[in-house]
């Protein structure tokens, strides 16, 4: 990575909005589709691109229920782009990943969590359900070039280019990937929500006492 590119990413990391930084273009996200949401009628993934960022009831939530270590836990939400997205050879992405659900009981952020993209046909994925929704596509794994939370937790790649989170407040945290893409055409992005040994009940989410996890926004942006 060169002395630049650091300097980009480090310009990225710092802004909080449009505003505070670099040209930064939104990427719209439409048709939200998850594997599974905690009760369908309060949660769902449409609430991660209402454009409501923090309150009670507004995000993509996951129960584990602390149903134990022996059950495997990986669910998945997909999203659809607006429209095709082309990554300049210069510019960079921007996931930010908002937990500001379920207030005023904090301590619900993602333990694991991956993104990945597809340049797939729109009508071959992402059918708006919020269980048993249709994610499957070609997807690509990203390979994050920086990740940070501002809730001070360790952001730690694994080798499968999954990011496990450790320590820090657990509190409403904001993480943030960054990497770069070098595709043309993509149509939707996906995050799978993974479990781990060290998380409560394994996860996905740090919750202490069920493993739980809110996801309340999911936002993409490009960066020069």
């Amino acid at each position: 990575m060169t002395m630049k590119t650091r300097a980009a990413i480090a310009a990225v990391m710092l802004c909080g909005s449009a505003a505070a930084g670099p040209a930064v273009q939104p990427v719209a996200l439409q048709n939200a589709t998850s594997t599974y949401t905690q009760g369908a009628e309060l949660w769902g993934p449409e609430k991660t691109i209402d454009g409501i960022a923090s309150g009670t009831f507004t995000s993509w939530a996951i129960a584990r229920d602390g149903v134990g270590d022996a059950q495997a836990l990986l669910e998945t939400i997909v999203w659809e782009t607006v429209n095709d997205v082309d990554p300049g050879a210069g510019e960079l992405m921007k996931f930010t990943l908002c937990q500001h659900d379920f207030i005023p009981i904090a301590g619900h952020n993602i333990g694991r969590f991956r993104v990945s993209f597809t340049t797939d046909a729109r009508d071959a994925f992402a059918d708006g359900l919020g269980v048993g929704g249709d994610v499957d596509a070609r997807w690509v794994v990203i390979r994050p070039l920086a990740v940070q939370s501002d809730g001070g937790e360790t952001m730690v790649r694994l080798p499968d280019n999954s990011i496990l989170v450790q320590g820090g407040a657990n509190g409403y945290s904001i993480y943030t990937v960054i990497t770069h893409l070098a595709a043309r055409g993509i149509t939707g992005f996906r995050m799978e929500a993974m479990e781990h040994r060290s998380l409560p009940f394994r996860g996905p989410g740090r919750q202490a006492v069920n493993g739980n996890m809110h996801l309340s926004e999911f936002k993409v942006e490009l960066t020069s």
